[in-house]
């Protein structure tokens, strides 16, 4: 957004009536068919992959790996789509892949971090405002996230996941979270348990997957997660004000999620 933008912003959003920014959005089937579609391809690639032993995407980019060792952030379109936005039935699925270099970590840290599901939000602040392991059984969990996102509304979103974890080999752990619940609370300064219905709302976020990939190498950890998630499409008119923010919220979620899983990773490699 250029400095003239940027200016007259403010003065566009306070003369669009509330209504119209308040339209809420309902999720068809029709949308959560593609989801899911979508999905089980992404799916069967990443075990296509692991079965003929390609555990990592940058395992084919030396270069790239010596970026991240280097401490950068590397967030690109996970699909073939060079924009990371799939069109869906009155929906967009987005498709981001997120790399990253952990120094100094060992495998077992990192699952150790990640599994510290009571201070996530102390680790993905300030998106994640709460957080709590609900069960157990071996390598699966199910957990709660609370989810604040302020842009040209706020809206704070109550989550669920089913979440598994696997080591196909010692120096490789593989991670995959599907959301099974994303409640909007009715008013984000109200009660948090007041919701309205699971696929409706704002519709900013309506599903969200994630598939993690560690492996422990070069004196440390390289990590990559491929996030899929689903949300409203753009509402007829407002283009111009929201357009920008769907596009741009799960690239943005995922930069804070690999900071976050860095500093909680990092922070157990320093102290053994």
């Amino acid at each position: 957004m250029n400095a003239v933008a940027r200016l007259l912003f403010p003065l566009c959003v306070a003369l669009v009536p509330a209504a119209r920014l308040d339209a809420f959005a309902t999720l068809t089937p029709e949308a959560a068919q593609a989801f899911d579609r979508y999905v089980a391809s992404t799916e069967q690639r990443l075990d296509r992959e692991l079965a003929s032993g390609e555990f990592l995407r940058l395992d084919r980019q030396a270069d790239v790996k010596a970026k991240l060792r280097k401490g950068e952030l590397l967030v690109e379109p996970g699909s073939q789509n060079r924009e990371g936005t799939i069109k869906a039935p009155n929906a967009m699925i987005q498709d981001w892949l997120g790399s990253m270099f952990i120094p100094r970590a060992t495998i077992a840290q990192v699952k150790s971090a990640l599994q510290d599901y009571e201070n996530y939000k102390q680790f993905y602040q300030p998106e994640v405002i709460d957080s709590k392991q609900i069960n157990r059984q071996g390598d699966e969990y199910d957990i709660f996230l609370r989810l604040f996102e302020h842009h040209v509304l706020t809206v704070v979103l109550n989550t669920d996941y089913h979440v598994r974890y696997s080591q196909p080999h010692p120096q490789h752990l593989r991670v995959t979270s599907r959301s099974t619940r994303i409640a909007e609370a009715r008013k984000a300064d109200g009660p948090y348990s007041e919701e309205l219905p699971d696929g409706g709302g704002h519709g900013f976020l309506w599903r969200l997957n994630a598939y993690w990939h560690f492996e422990e190498a070069d004196g440390g950890v390289y990590a990559e997660c491929e996030a899929i998630s689903l949300s409203r499409d753009v509402p007829l008119g407002l283009g111009w004000m929201l357009k920008g923010f769907l596009e741009r919220f799960p690239k943005e979620s995922m930069m804070n999620t690999l900071r976050g899983t860095l500093a909680a990773a990092s922070g157990r490699a320093s102290t053994n």
